[in-house]
């Protein structure tokens, strides 16, 4: 069986679809065994660094428009896939069955959160996708029920495979270079963190005005880090931070590494995840797995990824926000029960079970 993989996503920085892509290759190609043989297919320059252990192919031009539709059918007859995993989209027209990745539908349930062209273009090929696909991967029971019911899609097509917490995400020692690599940020001062596209669905403004009536009333002593790519919408954190007075304890990082991000994680007194939506929540359990107490949103899957492991706010509640910040960064008893909570969470996911059930669905769908 051959299995053609679609890692456009490789080298382009979109977090999420990234990091799940990275470590499904990897973890798929070190099951070994001699039921599946792999092929990528990147776009740019962007390889991934397998050792050689699998063919790669590029594929040129690498605009979605072109990508999608007429190059990628080619390639897979070429190459003589047997079955081709995409993220989201899938070309209308292939000769062999196709299992699509749909994370999350947030544009179907939230539409304000996205630019308008691009929700309409996501409200148009991903339904197709859903429906044209052999079988759907998803990463939550609860993305997996919103997809049922928007697209009407009979369960037993929707298979869930949970995200997994890459083994780099761990307690680091001191001293260590991956903290030493913190340098950069001159952060001196402890600090909650919050890590995600800023973008409006992750609900970084409400965090925002939280954190200064806290630092203004001196409740906490605690900069807060903020660490994600300017998505549509995501100026106004800035013009947040501008307005409320507090630029010189809010420090924004942009993009950054994985050996950073672990740092970070490390350094962090708590870690605060308010967001409005998510399909899945990995940087919960990349929390968890770092030894950081977790504060985190009820909305949508949260509860289902953190389990009884995180401190629980009602997203929408900048009350409820405050008091949470204030009782997790105050108290040294409610962190350590957090922690180990935590530790125990984030070993119930790893990339190798998703690999594994991945890896059935190929061979149900050939079969």
């Amino acid at each position: 069986m051959k299995v053609g993989i679609d890692i456009h996503s490789v080298g382009k920085q979109q977090t999420g679809n990234e990091t799940y892509i990275r470590n499904l290759v990897s973890n798929l190609i070190g099951l070994g065994g001699d039921n599946a043989d792999y092929h990528l297919f990147y776009t740019h320059d962007d390889q991934m660094d397998v050792n050689g252990q699998v063919p790669q192919t590029r594929i040129c031009p690498h605009q979605s428009v072109f990508r999608i539709p007429f190059v990628f059918p080619y390639q897979l007859r070429k190459q003589k896939v047997d079955v081709a995993h995409f993220q989201y989209v899938i070309p209308p027209v292939m000769k062999c069955p196709a299992v699509v990745m749909i994370h999350d539908i947030s544009y179907e349930y939230h539409p304000e959160y996205f630019n308008p062209l691009e929700c309409k273009r996501m409200k148009m090929l991903i339904p197709f996708s859903a429906h044209k696909s052999k079988h759907i991967l998803t990463v939550s029971e609860y993305s997996k029920q919103q997809i049922m019911q928007r697209y009407n899609i009979p369960d037993d097509k929707i298979t869930v495979t949970y995200n997994g917490v890459s083994e780099s995400f761990r307690v680091l020692p001191d001293g260590t270079e991956t903290y030493r690599r913190l340098s950069r940020f001159g952060f001196k001062k402890p600090f909650i963190l919050a890590v995600g596209n800023l973008q409006p669905r992750k609900n970084i403004e409400r965090l925002i005005r939280a954190y200064s009536k806290l630092r203004s009333s001196g409740k906490i002593d605690l900069d807060l880090v903020l660490v994600g790519q300017v998505r549509w919408g995501g100026k106004a954190i800035f013009d947040e931070v501008e307005s409320l007075g507090v630029k010189n304890n809010i420090h924004i990082t942009g993009y950054v590494s994985d050996e950073e991000l672990v740092a970070l994680y490390n350094k962090a007194t708590l870690f605060a995840y308010p967001s409005l939506y998510e399909g899945f929540g990995l940087p919960l359990i990349e929390a968890m797995a770092c030894g950081t107490p977790v504060i985190s949103s009820n909305a949508s899957c949260m509860p289902e990824v953190g389990g009884s492991a995180a401190h629980y706010i009602d997203p929408y509640s900048e009350g409820g926000m405050m008091d949470a910040l204030e009782l997790v960064a105050n108290s040294a008893s409610v962190r350590e029960q957090l922690i180990q909570k935590g530790f125990e969470r984030a070993s119930d996911f790893n990339w190798k079970s998703t690999a594994e059930k991945t890896l059935r669905v190929f061979e149900e769908v050939v079969a």
